[in-house]
């Protein structure tokens, strides 16, 4: 009885106070307003963060990617450079690396600090001769780059053949003796077009391109706009390659305060409607209770609306209780995202969908919000499906109801970004397996060189002593040498041709194939040997064994792993070769009783091209090479055991 006059007496107060009753409504739903404008704020605030740091990572990554080329470029200019620190074909190799390589204008080679060598020679002729160890505000770029022997990108700075570009110069030593830079020129417009910044919609942002100066140390920008930065809302990133920094700028200050200026302002005012509208109606008694009606067939009109639009929303909205974390109301996107009925999910909750390895970080968060510390967070994590599989979500967070100081329900709401997930994979994927395509064309290039010059310098000397000849048997002999060292020659250049199909094979025909079979293929192609060593060939593997992997590729394993256990046979036992298939391991073992190999010696340089471990005429070094190179770009891996005179075992895993 007493608290039902308590309610009578309260519902009294305020009917007899219209404008009191009235004006703490306004304050209510001023509150109100605050609060989802606030959110909205927050979510436009980092809609606009999200962006701008896509943009300018893109950019950065772009800029890293030009500098990697002119890195790979000025490396392949300097191998020119012969003992006698003369470069060999350097127009021939300067053409091709200016014309292959779309972010490089112009090379040069730069012996002493002087220029004596460039390309195109016409466009920068003007250069040569010029030292850039004795000009001031160039020299300190350059000596900076001989005392960390790393290659730097100095400027932009204007050319003495005109123009404003970026050099990027890397430090040759010749017996630790510094020789001269090996230089790549890329102009301004070039830059800016390879790094994507031409191409980023400038209606919203623009960029700016700055360096300290190396003499006054000020920062000095190189594109126009150079507008006060401290005004402007802006990210950067640093490019540390050229000490140059590089910064993303918003054109509107205010572009979020303009985005709810008009919803803050209907808010407002429908504040203030909303007040002296309560107001009216307490003013009015006589008409108190119609009004009340009419407002009551609104309120379930717009409830209705509101129902059907949390029905129909285009992403997951639920509200949970903040002490447990059970749902209390799902919508249906929410429940297909995650893949459950909304029925089941009742029953459970938030923490039994999540992810093992974010639930840590989630519950960091509603701990935080618990005790109040936190109104709302957003963060992406993934959700369990129904099925099994990993659903990624943007979540966003915020509290809906207390009692006092408590938190008593939370609105959760979720967007599907699987897809999105999955495509920055793939891009990551993509980045790596270029990564590792440089990487190797790189060492692919050492080893060219490497045993390319051996035989150019024996058909040199060959040649110098062809003059010097006096008799008709002397001039044979060096003629006979120099026939053996062109199939020298010639038969390294096929090995190098075979290397380079395998490496840039990128696109591999998988098939389904029977391992046994292919075991078998090669028994029968290497029956002639086994015959004539009087081989034993075990095939342990199981007919219905078949693993997806590249046809020729498979052939070829098997053939030279099986051809080298019966040619490097122990010649005091006849060759037995067993070949048995780990099911578990997915790996293919392959067993002989030859002649061994010393892993402590030779383990490093095992695989290594043209690396003999015997005094067989018949080793070439070539075979294991090739066969690692091609289990490597099938993802696979190769473990070797030996023992001395005991025999070889090689086990090969397949992906």
């Amino acid at each position: 009885m007493n608290f039902k006059e308590n309610l009578r007496k309260i519902s009294l107060w305020f009917l007899t106070r219209p404008n009191r009753t009235g004006f703490l409504i306004f304050l209510i739903l001023i509150g109100l307003l605050s609060f989802v404008v606030k959110l909205r704020y927050k979510v436009v605030q980092e809609n606009e963060r999200r962006e701008m740091s896509n943009i300018i990572n893109v950019v950065r990554q772009n800029f890293e990617q030009v500098l990697k080329n002119s890195y790979t470029s000025t490396l392949t200019l300097a191998m020119t450079i012969n003992d006698d620190g003369e470069p060999e074909n350097f127009e021939e190799i300067a053409s091709q690396l200016v014309n292959n390589n779309a972010s490089v204008d112009a090379v040069q080679l730069v012996p002493g600090g002087v220029i004596k060598y460039v390309y195109p020679f016409e466009e920068n002729k003007a250069a040569l001769n010029y030292d850039i160890l004795n000009t001031p505000g160039i020299k300190e770029e350059a000596e900076k780059s001989m005392r960390s022997k790393l290659m730097f990108f100095a400027g932009p700075l204007e050319l003495k053949q005109g123009g404003i570009a970026v050099v990027g110069r890397l430090p040759i030593f010749k017996d630790n003796q510094f020789w001269g830079f090996s230089a790549v020129i890329i102009k301004i417009e070039t830059l800016l077009r390879e790094t994507g910044i031409q191409t980023i919609d400038d209606s919203k942002y623009y960029f700016q391109f700055s360096k300290k100066n190396p003499t006054t140390q000020k920062e000095e920008f190189f594109l126009p706009y150079k507008y006060n930065l401290e005004k402007k809302y802006y990210q950067t990133v640093t490019i540390p390659d050229g000490d140059w920094k590089l910064y993303l700028i918003s054109r509107y200050n205010n572009n979020i305060f303009y985005q709810l200026y008009t919803s803050t302002i209907l808010g407002l005012l429908l504040c203030i409607i909303s007040a002296l509208w309560i107001t009216s109606i307490l003013k009015k008694p006589a008409k108190l209770q119609l009004l009340i009606e009419k407002q009551t067939r609104k309120i379930v009109k717009r409830e209705a609306e509101f129902k059907a639009i949390f029905t129909q929303a285009p992403v997951g909205i639920a509200k949970l209780d903040t002490n447990s974390g059970h749902f209390i109301t799902i919508n249906k996107e929410y429940a297909r995202i995650v893949g459950y009925t909304e029925e089941e999910l009742l029953a459970t909750n938030f923490q039994s969908i999540t992810h093992p390895d974010d639930l840590e970080k989630d519950l960091n968060n509603m701990d935080k919000l618990k005790k109040g510390l936190i109104s709302e967070f957003w963060l992406e994590k993934r959700y369990l499906h129904k099925s099994g599989r990993v659903v990624w979500v943007n979540l966003i967070v915020a509290t809906l109801g207390k009692i006092g100081d408590v938190i008593e329900n939370h609105i959760a709401i979720v967007e599907d970004i699987t897809d999105k997930k999955r495509a920055e994979e793939e891009l990551k994927q993509s980045f790596e397996l270029v990564s590792e395509q440089n990487k190797r064309l790189l060492n692919f290039s050492f080893i060219v060189s490497h045993n390319l010059r051996s035989h150019t310098s024996n058909i040199e000397l060959i040649s110098s002593l062809l003059d010097g000849v006096k008799t008709k048997e002397e001039q044979d002999e060096m003629v006979d040498l120099l026939k053996q060292v062109s199939k020298s020659l010639d038969e390294t250049l096929r090995n190098l041709n075979e290397v380079v199909n395998i490496r840039t094979n990128i696109n591999l025909t998988i098939e389904r194939l029977n391992l046994s079979h292919y075991i078998e293929k090669s028994k029968t192609l290497l029956n002639r040997q086994i015959i004539d060593k009087g081989a034993i060939v075990k095939n342990l593997v199981p007919d219905y064994v078949e693993i997806d992997y590249n046809a020729a590729y498979l052939e070829s394993i098997i053939y030279n792993f099986m051809s080298n256990a019966i040619r490097y046979s122990h010649p005091d036992r006849k060759p037995i070769v067993s070949i048995s298939y780990n099911e578990t391991e997915k790996a293919l073992i392959i067993a002989d009783n030859g002649i061994g190999i010393d892993l402590k010696r030779y383990g490093d340089n095992l695989f290594g091209m043209y690396k003999t471990f015997n005094n067989n005429p018949d080793a070439k070094g070539i075979g294991l090479f090739i066969t690692k190179n091609q289990i490597d770009a099938m993802g696979g891996k190769i473990e070797t055991e030996s023992i001395v005179n005991k025999g070889t075992t090689f086990k090969i895993y397949f992906k």
